[in-house]
């Protein structure tokens, strides 16, 4: 894991835990995305399009703003994505000032489905002592992971809601 520390930031007694999924969330990185006949994402694609060329043509969404006015306020900021992070993706998040305290991602070779995966990697953040008592807020796309968070005691926002609202 590696630590931001790009801006001057407060510090709160009790701050918030903001968990931010990325793709669809902060992230517009559809462009990468080729889907199956199902609907669903081919992620041999998608593996084979996350080239550098491809990821710095990624765009930040409206939500990136409410992500760097959380942290710049003093909670705590845990990127939570279900999607393998490569070199490029890192450069990219330290490029354009995507700030966290936290980030998490899925290890190479797990094939948990996402909300499954989530909360397996997130779960600490709702049981040890120095987290458990803190508020907490998962800002995701995908209406299963908000389903399980929010069944767990986390407040949840639909990111897709929030970033049409917003565009």
């Amino acid at each position: 894991m590696f630590k931001t520390n790009f801006v001057n930031r407060m510090w709160k007694i009790n701050p918030t835990i903001k968990i931010y999924d990325l793709d669809g969330t902060i992230i517009d990185s559809s462009h990468r995305a080729v889907a199956n006949a199902d609907g669903s994402i081919n992620l041999d694609k998608w593996r084979e399009n996350c080239t550098k060329e491809n990821i710095f043509r990624d765009e930040l969404l409206p939500m990136y703003w409410q992500l760097v006015n959380d942290y710049k306020n003093g909670d705590i900021i845990v990127i939570c994505t279900a999607r393998v992070l490569n070199k490029h993706d890192m450069e990219f998040i330290h490029s354009m000032g995507i700030y966290y305290d936290y980030i998490i991602s899925r290890p190479i070779g797990v094939a948990t489905i996402d909300d499954v995966l989530k909360w397996n990697q997130c779960k600490h953040f709702f049981n040890l002592k120095q987290f458990k008592k803190l508020p907490k807020i998962l800002y995701d796309d995908n209406v299963k992971t908000l389903s399980r968070f929010f069944s767990k005691g986390c407040e949840v926002v639909n990111a897709k809601e929030w970033n049409k609202a917003f565009s």
